[in-house]
């Protein structure tokens, strides 16, 4: 009788092994470390075989017939859902073709009104100059503009420059009033005649309207009605 424990040889029917008193009825399974059995060497344990074991699936595979239908139930809701509905705007009705008189002149800008009504004098008013708001009227016929000196000008701009930045000419330019109507002539002046910050060149007649700018040297005036 082989000994479980040692692998030691025995005699049969005894119960313990002659050698290392171990019960010859305990299992292989039962043996102590560092013994050896069928000639192993001592000290090495036979691995003892492991059963498979079977895992079960965590999540559950989904079927694709329910997805389907879930599609299908979202397509149907979708069409189903009502749409809000566009409010119409309301589009205002066109705008006469003829206006009345009054309400055209309204509409006109000041600068395209005519500089003398007929019914008072036209003026310059100062709004750049030593001497702000002081108006010069402006009777038919020329009007000189420029600084007194050796010939007398009726819009004397004496006054308003500095002494040390005199740029305005002893006959600077001239404005004619005639028939209703305004016009500004340059008279060849070192520094220019301008209306609205555009040039008036020696020899033009440029039509003065109401509201306009005349710059002569460093003086702005605007264009008033009567």
């Amino acid at each position: 009788m082989i000994c479980p424990a040692c692998g030691a040889a025995n005699e049969d029917g005894v119960l313990f092994c002659e050698k290392c008193k171990a019960d010859l009825e305990m299992p292989a399974a039962a043996r102590q470390p560092g013994a050896a059995s069928d000639g192993a060497a001592p000290g090495i344990e036979e691995p003892i075989p492991l059963e498979p074991i079977a895992l079960e699936p965590i999540f559950e595979s989904t079927a694709a017939e329910p997805v389907a239908a879930t599609l299908e139930e979202h397509r149907e809701l979708s069409t189903t859902v009502e749409q809000p509905a566009v409010e119409s705007k309301s589009v205002p009705p066109p705008l006469p073709s003829t206006l009345p008189q009054s309400t055209i002149e309204q509409m006109i800008p000041t600068s395209e009104a005519p500089a003398s009504n007929g019914n008072g004098t036209p003026k310059l008013i100062v709004v750049r100059g030593q001497k702000m708001d002081m108006q010069y009227p402006i009777y038919p016929g020329k009007n000189y503009i420029g600084r007194t000196d050796d010939k007398p000008v009726d819009i004397d701009l004496d006054d308003q420059e500095a002494p040390d930045r005199i740029w305005s000419s002893r006959q600077h330019a001239v404005i004619t009033f005639e028939n209703g109507s305004l016009a500004i002539e340059d008279l060849n002046s070192l520094n220019g005649t301008f209306v609205n910050r555009t040039r008036v060149h020696p020899g033009q007649v440029k039509p003065l309207q109401a509201n306009d700018v005349v710059q002569v040297g460093t003086v702005h005036m605007k264009v008033v009605l009567g």
